[in-house]
């Protein structure tokens, strides 16, 4: 950073042989968060992090945020801090420097928009069109925390602080992101955000290919299983369908597999291996836990809290 906040714009120096990665998400209340059970701060961190994550799942590195606030009368000067102090507490570990932003008003509600510019070797970058049929699938973490979390907290019990805050405060996986980009080891990526189903589609869309995917082996937490058995649910519809989990959804080769699964075992990655893809006349598969194959028919999360 050669000049932040106090300029017009930020002045930003690239690093010598490295290529450019940027996102943004707009976040409106009512639509992506509800105020009744958010904090201000959580608010903050969770607009940063899954911005950053996005650019984790293409194996770049964070460097820079910006964002820009609409606030309606009744925000305060303490509730715009508690915002900032949400995004420093989700940038700060990640070396990721707040560069810039702009507040407006609102007549009603509150809006977030974030922007994160990161860097990444131009031969590591992961995009969501690299997979081949034959590449091995896995994804990091567990998988339908968030929602259940998530229901937790329209349901005012919070009963469960694991899945709640695995819904208000996810963690991008830069780590194991920045490992199989450096390492060269994964084909394509994407961060789940909108469910396991709907963003295998991407990659399945973007790559030309199918998959098959074995619900047996599907990371669940110890929390979801028992928050799942508790309300009489199905915890696989959680995996498939929940949106927010943030883990990374990624393909492997073959012959890099061994490499992968050298760094599971050494728990230097935290994956699991979930199926494989197909080729694209196969579509898209799920083997149940009955050991029947069938159609991948779970839709991916919606984005709305109505």
């Amino acid at each position: 950073v050669l000049a932040g906040i106090g300029d017009d714009a930020a002045i930003l120096k690239p690093r010598p042989g490295r290529v450019i990665l940027a996102t943004t998400d707009l976040l409106a209340e009512r639509i992506h968060f509800n105020l009744t059970f958010t904090s201000y701060r959580q608010l903050g961190y969770k607009a940063a992090m899954s911005n950053l994550s996005d650019i984790a799942a293409m194996g770049g590195a964070p460097r820079f945020l910006l964002i820009a606030l609409a606030l309606p009368p009744r925000e305060t000067p303490r509730d715009v801090k508690a915002i900032y102090a949400g995004i420093r507490a989700a940038c700060d570990p990640a070396g990721v420097a707040v560069v810039g932003g702009d507040t407006s008003a609102s007549r009603t509600d509150l809006f977030l928009a974030v922007m994160v510019l990161g860097d990444a070797a131009p031969g590591a970058v992961l995009r969501r069109s690299g997979a081949r049929a034959g590449d091995h699938l896995y994804v990091t973490g567990t998988l339908g925390d968030a929602k259940a979390g998530f229901e937790l907290l329209q349901a005012r019990k919070r009963t469960n602080a694991y899945l709640i805050t695995r819904h208000l405060m996810p963690t991008a996986r830069l780590k194991a992101a920045r490992r199989l980009a450096d390492g060269r080891l994964a084909s394509a990526a994407i961060d789940v955000s909108d469910g396991l189903a709907g963003d295998i589609r991407h990659i399945c869309e973007e790559s030309g290919v199918g998959c098959l995917i074995d619900a047996r082996t599907l990371p669940l937490s110890p929390q979801l299983l028992a928050h799942a058995q508790a309300h009489k649910r199905d915890p696989i519809a959680y995996a498939l369908s929940g949106g927010e989990d943030y883990e990374l959804l990624f393909t492997v080769p073959p012959a890099k597999v061994p490499r992968v699964d050298t760094l599971v075992r050494l728990q230097q990655l935290r994956a699991t291996a979930i199926g494989v893809m197909t080729p694209s006349r196969q579509g898209l598969r799920l083997v149940g836990v009955d050991g029947a194959v069938g159609p991948l028919t779970a839709k991916g999360y919606e984005h709305r809290f109505g």
